[in-house]
């Protein structure tokens, strides 16, 4: 079930990165850049579900999940063309469904073991109950705190299927606070 999981998510979120393509309106995202660590460059996903399983008390039909939430993240051998997608399914409960689509590049310190993604531009999507409710490019003071909101420290080993573990900067390094994410 949890491997279903992950296929969906990956293949929501790729096809929700398509969507987006043409919201790059043409900016030159001539932001810094580094070269990836060996092996590392590619495509990678990450998916998660809500254990709460929502059924309905009069009929015992399952109804739904509490969330589900996704990430994708991708980037040349050289830091550029990185793109960041994050999927998040309110569940049952809300109703509401979002995608963020970030462009931009990544720098890395593999000596720190930290990545930055630092985002040119930014789209946003929201929906509440199948209605779209947003459908917007970010601001320019959105972007800069996106970037500043994309540092994390990353774990990786270029053997093969080991996963790109990543964990934002401002919280511990351990395992309670990684998000694992699997070449796509």
């Amino acid at each position: 079930m949890r491997k279903l999981f992950y296929v969906v998510c990956a293949a929501a979120l790729a096809v929700a990165s398509m969507s987006c393509d043409k919201d790059n309106d043409g900016k030159n995202c001539n932001l810094p850049s580094s070269n990836a660590p060996s092996g590392m460059a590619g495509g990678w996903a990450h998916g998660g579900v809500s254990g709460t399983i929502v059924v309905d008390a009069y009929n015992g039909k399952y109804v739904g999940t509490g969330f589900k939430t996704g990430q994708y993240l991708k980037f040349d051998a050289n830091g550029k063309n990185a793109e960041l997608v994050v999927l998040v399914d309110g569940g049952y409960y809300s109703g509401m469904q979002s995608v963020t689509k970030m462009n931009g590049t990544v720098v890395f310190d593999e000596a720190a073991h930290t990545l930055e993604f630092k985002v040119c531009e930014a789209h946003y999507r929201g929906w509440r109950s199948g209605n779209k409710t947003i459908d917007r490019p970010a601001t320019d003071d959105e972007v800069r705190q996106l970037t500043n909101n994309n540092r994390f420290y990353f774990d990786y080993d270029p053997s093969e299927n080991y996963p790109l573990r990543l964990w934002f900067q401002s919280l511990p390094v351990d395992d309670d606070h990684t998000i694992s994410f699997s070449k796509s």
